[in-house]
């Protein structure tokens, strides 16, 4: 006996000396130099590297370094803590600035963008960042997105989720048959045979996968849900004009008030300042219809009550759930979309996630949306840096990701930024890296007007 106890003790002797080894191996300062480049195919200029703005995030306390690069690139950072970082880089070129480097005349600023999560350093390392240009659309622009929801006991919870899509231009626009989707993505960071090199899914394994359209994982998102802004067939219904905004409501209530449910109970707002007052929103999700479509005894949730005075978008898909809400803790990510007259959204293919291996008449498959359809989207994470999960859209698109500091239940929103203003009509931030574009409001604002915006 005496033995086998002082073998014991000499395991877990060698296991704490091992694991203080480890600990100070860790935390001995590293060196790191990162290089910054292009695809000369897609970027055939010389890049002005020193315009960079580079921001290195710990995952363990949330320390940054913000770098700046030299003309050819090229970043020095001496006696680093070592750990798991997120990369964000962003470089602006005026309009101005893209004409005189290419040639070709340019009339928005132009923006090359790379986002990374978990990047491990725990040694000295060099390693090289390809930019992403971003991929410009311009026209509307989701301006508030209010996921976080209130308080679950004197407000609303999630019920009064909405988003807010603005007319970033000088010209009027038409809002009809616009599609609001939310995107699935791996709700993990496991590795697998699966996943990409950033743990995202590799959706060219998926069963079936179609390859002769494009790259699965590039060329196209899957959809969580889908929902379409209505269209008598003229394209020109729902008018918005320059700087005006539609706001789409999960149930358009006046949450700050009372209503009454599907099952007659009075619904009441403790505190009203903690939530908004959506009866007025342009347009609402109701369940109704496409649960009775998809399963006859089927039903909304309660409080997913029917305004009659706000049009109902058509629900096309919906992944699961009797009620149209987003996720309080985040890490979700969303896009506007404009399909091309020609595709029927109701026939998109759809894939089960590539996990799924053994595929049946019963497995949820998600659809498939071209991303060059794709007018804005915004990447939304936790704001704690070592929860966030893989990126979920491709980097063109959003290559950074925003969130609200209060965290779930907090009543606060994320707003875009305004860039400027001309003749009194705000023009909106959109460098498609959502870290530099969005601020956040301590109180979601439906009310449109001033102080629904931020500068």
């Amino acid at each position: 006996m005496k033995t086998r106890i002082t073998l014991l003790f000499a395991s877990i002797t060698l296991l704490i000396i091992a694991g203080c080894q480890k600990d100070q191996q860790q935390a001995i300062p590293v060196n790191v130099q990162i290089q910054l480049a292009v695809d000369e195919e897609k970027v055939p200029f010389t890049v002005p590297y020193d315009k960079a703005e580079i921001t290195l995030e710990s995952n363990a306390n949330s320390t940054k370094y913000t770098l700046k690069a030299n003309a050819n690139g090229q970043i020095q950072l001496s006696d680093m803590v070592p750990g798991i970082y997120s990369v964000n880089v962003s470089l602006k070129l005026t309009a101005a600035e893209y004409t005189a480097l290419t040639g070709t005349n340019q009339e928005d600023d132009f923006f090359l963008n790379y986002a990374l999560n978990n990047k491990s350093i725990f040694a000295d390392e060099n390693f090289t960042i390809t930019l992403v240009p971003s991929e410009t659309v311009g026209g509307f622009v989701i301006k508030q997105i209010y996921y976080a929801g209130s308080d679950t006991r004197s407000a609303a919870t999630n019920r009064d989720n909405f988003i807010e899509i603005y007319n970033n231009t000088s010209e009027d626009l038409y809002a009809d048959s616009l599609l609001l989707v939310t995107i699935y993505g791996k709700p993990n960071r496991s590795t697998d045979a699966y996943s990409l090199s950033n743990n995202q899914f590799d959706w060219s394994k998926s069963v079936g996968m179609i390859f002769s359209n494009g790259d699965p994982n590039e060329d196209f998102v899957y959809a969580k849900s889908i929902m379409r802004i209505p269209s008598d067939g003229t394209g020109k219904k729902h008018k918005v004009e320059p700087g005006k905004s539609i706001i789409v409501a999960a149930t358009a209530v006046n949450h700050a008030g009372s209503y009454t449910d599907l099952n007659g109970k009075v619904i009441t707002a403790g505190d009203p300042t903690l939530t908004v007052d959506l009866s007025g929103a342009d347009f609402e999700v109701n369940m109704a219809e496409y649960l009775k479509r998809i399963n006859a005894a089927s039903s909304p949730l309660a409080t997913d009550v029917d305004n009659l005075n706000v049009p109902n978008m058509d629900v096309i898909f919906i992944d699961q759930g009797r009620d149209w809400t987003f996720t309080p803790q985040t890490r979700e990510s969303y896009a506007i979309v404009k399909l091309d007259a020609s595709i029927q959204v109701e026939n998109l293919p759809a894939f089960a996630s590539p996990i799924e291996r053994t595929v049946s008449t019963d497995t949820r498959r998600y659809p498939q949306l071209p991303t060059q359809y794709i007018i804005d989207a915004v990447e939304v994470e936790t704001p704690v840096v070592a929860d966030r999960l893989p990126r979920r859209l491709p980097q063109r698109f959003d290559a950074g990701a925003i969130s609200v500091p209060g965290g779930p239940f907090s009543s606060q929103s994320v707003v875009r930024k305004t860039a400027k203003k001309v003749n009194g009509r705000r023009i909106l931030l959109d460098t498609n890296n959502s870290t530099n574009d969005f601020g956040f409001l301590n109180r979601a604002n439906s009310s449109k007007g001033e102080s629904s915006f931020i500068d």
